[in-house]
């Protein structure tokens, strides 16, 4: 389905009819936005929720029109509006919204080769698009590449997790009222698991994102056991956590650190994208902090770790460490319950399993259902 969208496109010559495929393509990609939204803030109309994913598929259709017809013009042309295509897709401001962007298909075809693979789907697809331009020397470089592909993905081995790091996946949905008995029954769960682990020797444990709600209140007073037991192990607990400046104006969607490091506590990582609408407000109080050009790896217990929080599984930008070969692990941390059961769902996970395998690290995966 990933390479669908170019190949459809450039067999058109109209604008229109370009910015149509695309436009449906997108609906079809995004089709639980609604739904989504609507669970997220049932206080919004779901009139209101499908003219966001209206407004959306319309944006991401909108640079297709450059693709329109190019296996009928020069190829340095043809090759110019490929790339300007992608680029704008691939960077923001769009890419901060690209759900379902073919450029995906690398983590499929050529696993472990980051960059390198993302430039060869590009050519693959630009080949397929261009191939009536030379019908012997271009279907055999397509050919070419296919083969290559096969042979990398037949000795291609999805690396394993480092020894004694965790991520634990739990079933906790939608977060309780921030300073109810049902949110410090969850956030004493943590503990518990986080201690258990601790027991079974792990030095790294990850919880998914936001699974600790609030912290408007500090928490360091509610992780002092284990804060103290991780640390006297070397070891570090990350916990999702809405971790609000000094001015409690805004939030970091974040993963904190307990135990071995210098503040308990501390934002160890936080999202560059959060979820438009949902966390991020684009620059409105109360919202998640974006970080469109922050820090993408951090070192973690001698390691160089990349860190996707949920929304980011989704899209390419936010990876640039990753897949320049900066980073020996991928950590996701997700909130998927507004999601469960949906063709969002599928699409994270299968977007998240594919930028594992285009950087070709192990991939520790804690997600909140």
């Amino acid at each position: 389905m990933l390479l669908l969208l170019p190949l459809a496109v450039c067999g058109v010559s109209k604008r229109v009819d370009a910015f149509l495929i695309a436009f449906f393509y997108y609906l079809c990609a995004t089709r639980a936005v609604p739904g989504i939204i609507h669970g997220f803030f049932p206080g919004i109309s779901f009139s209101h929720c499908v003219l966001l994913w209206l407004f959306h598929a319309g944006v991401l259709g909108f640079p297709w029109i450059l693709v329109r017809g190019i296996n009928r013009q020069t190829f340095l042309n043809a090759s110019c509006r490929f790339s300007l295509a992608f680029f704008m897709l691939t960077v923001p401001p769009l890419g901060l919204f690209h759900w379902g962007s073919p450029l995906m298909a690398a983590g499929l075809f050529f696993p472990g080769l980051q960059w390198m693979g993302i430039l060869l789907t590009w050519g693959l697809m630009f080949l397929m698009c261009s191939w009536a331009r030379h019908p012997v020397l271009i279907p055999t470089i397509i050919t070419g590449l296919l083969v290559t592909s096969i042979s990398i993905n037949l000795n291609y081995t999805a690396p394993p997790a480092p020894p004694h790091w965790r991520a634990i996946s739990m079933e906790v949905g939608r977060s309780p009222e921030l300073w109810s008995d049902d949110m410090l029954a969850i956030r004493n769960k943590l503990i518990r698991i986080a201690k258990n682990e601790l027991d079974q020797h792990a030095t790294i444990i990850v919880f998914p994102e936001s699974v600790a709600g609030s912290s408007r209140r500090p928490q360091v007073e509610l992780w002092k056991e284990v804060s103290l037991s991780a640390k006297s192990k070397g070891a570090v607990v990350l916990v999702g956590e809405e971790a609000w400046n000094t001015r409690k104006t805004g939030f970091y969607n974040a993963l904190v650190g307990f135990g071995d490091v210098p503040v308990q506590g501390q934002v160890i990582a936080a999202a560059q994208v959060p979820m438009p609408v949902g966390d991020w407000k684009f620059g409105l109080e109360e919202g998640a902090i974006s970080h469109i050009f922050g820090k993408d790896v951090i070192s973690l217990a001698g390691k160089f770790v990349a860190v996707s929080m949920c929304y980011e599984d989704f899209i390419l930008w936010p990876h640039r460490g990753l897949l320049s070969g900066k980073a020996d692990v991928l950590i996701s941390a997700a909130n998927q319950w507004p999601s469960r059961g949906t063709s969002a769902e599928t699409a994270q996970d299968l977007s998240r399993k594919l930028l594992g395998r285009l950087a070709g690290v192990p991939m520790l995966i804690a997600k909140n259902h």
